[in-house]
Order: structure tokens, then C-alpha cells, then sequence
């Protein structure tokens, strides 16, 4: 969800960050960084796209809860409730949707690290719809961010005849084109709604275009309700959703949305980290190099201009 510009676009000037402020960030990368093998594991007693509409429905729910402390309309302004519709069914659902599906085939860490190349495809994305110039810098961090994902499609790294595994990981890589094609749309005109509103508008749209699309592909799949699966789902609704974008809106008050979103550029790393710890995936020499040049990619994206 890059409603990010509007957070800044509408937060009055503010004394910078504080300890407070970079510790929440650290916790985001955290959350979401641990949520990628947590959802691995909800895959196991759950359909990707079922799973995804719970966890849709259940982080509308969540933040609408927030609504009377933020104080923030849960509709947005008249004109920006179609277009942020519109965005939204393709910057959150489908693209929760294409990630989910995708990762029932591929370890947690590599999907993290392939849904976060959204920088790359956002390159030529803002040239083609909306004439942005590619400085230097930011054409320096796609050709890094490309290389490394030549690099992690290698023969070693992937298993070329295993039909699955090409397939979740073109589903994830469209995840991150889907993304930043949303974001490249969202950037097209400027938004009268505030953040919050955005967020809970995009979550719950989707959540509702989810659940009878879930229903009618996976309906015949059976639901274990398993305790995993329901402490995933909580985990989703109230630490990864609700409480990271808390944190998130903070920092954007008081921050520029690139000097916040170096952070979240950490959370491929911490989730391959992850991943490897605690469900063996293997870290090898071109999985380090691949996602060194894919990190480097985004973080140089991140800081251009």
C-alpha cells in the first residue's frame, strides 16, 4: 500500500525523529519480516486466496478499530474513492493474492526478496505512464536490483524443471510488477484523503472482491483450524497490520517517506535470515551475492531523489 505521499503531503512540519520513532521502525522490519515464514506455515491448513481474504477481512476489521483514537473518516474524499478503489484491488489484493499463491511453491525468504524487487519494475513503470526522467542513481539501483535477480534464477539456485517452482516464482515476480504498477498509478495525482482513510479503504475493498473470488476457486478445500494457522491470522490482523501501519504513520509524521523506506528495505534480509534459521532454507554463496545486489538495488532506488 504506497500511500505514503499523502502521509507527507499532509503532515505539518515536525520536530525530527526521535529513539521512539526509529525503534518502531525496527520493530516493522521485524513483523514483517518474521510474517513471511508465519505465512508459509498458515499455507499448510489454509488455501492461499482463502487465506488471504481472512487476512483481508480480519486487517479492515483491525483497522477500523482504530478509527475513533486516529479520528479519521473511514470514506474517502468523493473523488478519490474510485481511483483509490481501483489501486487498491491491484496494489493490495491482487497483490497479496499473486504472493500467497506464489509462496506455497517457494521457501519464505526467496519470495520476501523477489516481492521486494517492486523498485525495479517501478522504473520503467513511472517512464512509461508517467514520463518521469531516471536519474542516475535510480537507473544504477535497477541494473543492480536486475543483475541480482539474473543471478538468483540461476541453475544452481532454482531448479529449472520443477514446474512449481517456476511457477511460484513468476507468480511472486508478477506480485512485485502488480505493486509497482499500483504505485506508479497512485503516483499520477495527488490525494485529498488522509492516510488512514486510504489504508482502511484499500484493505476493505479488496478484502470484500477477495472473499467470494476465494470462495469459488477454493471452496471444495478444507480449513484445519489448526492453532498456527489462528495465531497467524491474529498475528496478521493486530501485530502486522494494524500495529506496523500505527508505527509506519508515525514515522512518515516525521520523516520523508525515502528515509523510512530505507528501513523497510531490510526486511527481505531479515526475512531470508529468518527463514534460514528457523526453516532450514539454504543460504549458499549466490543467494548472498543475489540478494546483495537486489538489497543494493533498492536501497540506492530508495535514496534517489
Amino acid at each position: 500500500m504506497s500511500n505514503q505521499s499523502s502521509a507527507v503531503q499532509s503532515s505539518a512540519a515536525q520536530p525530527g525523529p526521535g529513539l521512539t520513532v526509529y525503534a518502531q521502525l525496527a520493530g516493522i522490519v521485524l513483523f514483517w519480516s518474521s510474517n513471511w515464514p508465519f505465512m508459509k506455515i498458515a499455507l499448510a491448513d489454509m488455501g492461499p486466496l482463502t487465506f488471504c481474504a481472512v487476512r483481508l477481512f480480519g486487517a479492515a476489521i483491525g483497522v477500523m478499530a482504530l478509527a475513533p483514537l486516529l479520528r479519521f473518516p473511514l470514506l474517502p474524499a468523493r473523488g478519490d474513492r474510485l481511483p483509490l478503489a481501483a489501486i487498491g484491488l491491484m496494489q493490495v489484493g491482487l497483490m497479496m493474492a499473486l504472493s500467497n499463491v506464489g509462496l506455497q511453491y517457494v521457501a519464505p525468504g526467496r519470495a520476501a526478496v523477489l516481492v521486494y524487487t517492486m523498485q525495479m519494475w517501478a522504473l520503467p513503470l513511472g517512464v512509461l505512464i508517467l514520463g518521469e526522467r531516471v536519474s542516475a542513481r535510480r537507473l544504477a539501483g535497477a541494473l543492480l536490483a536486475f543483475a541480482g535477480v539474473v543471478v538468483f534464477f540461476n541453475p544452481l539456485l532454482v531448479d529449472w524443471s520443477d514446474g512449481r517452482a517456476l511457477l511460484g516464482n513468476g507468480l511472486l515476480l508478477a506480485c512485485a510488477a502488480t505493486w509497482a504498477l499500483g504505485a506508479t498509478l497512485y503516483r499520477r495525482r495527488v490525494w485529498h484523503t488522509p492516510f488512514w482513510t486510504q489504508t482502511f479503504w484499500q484493505i476493505a475493498l479488496s478484502s470484500l472482491a477477495m472473499i467470494p473470488f476465494a470462495l469459488a476457486m477454493e471452496g471444495h478445500r478444507p480449513i484445519h483450524l489448526t492453532q498456527p494457522l489462528l495465531l497467524v491470522i491474529a498475528y496478521n490482523v493486530l501485530i502486522a497490520t494494524s500495529l506496523c501501519y500505527w508505527w509506519w504513520s508515525k514515522a512518515l509524521a516525521v520523516m520523508p517517506a525515502s528515509q523510512a523506506g530505507q528501513f523497510v528495505c531490510l526486511v527481505p534480509v531479515v526475512a531470508l535470515l529468518l527463514s534460514a534459521a528457523f526453516m532450514g532454507e539454504p543460504l549458499t554463496v549466490g543467494v548472498a551475492i543475489s540478494v546483495a545486489l537486489i538489497c543494493a538495488g533498492i536501497l540506492l532506488t530508495a535514496r534517489a531523489k
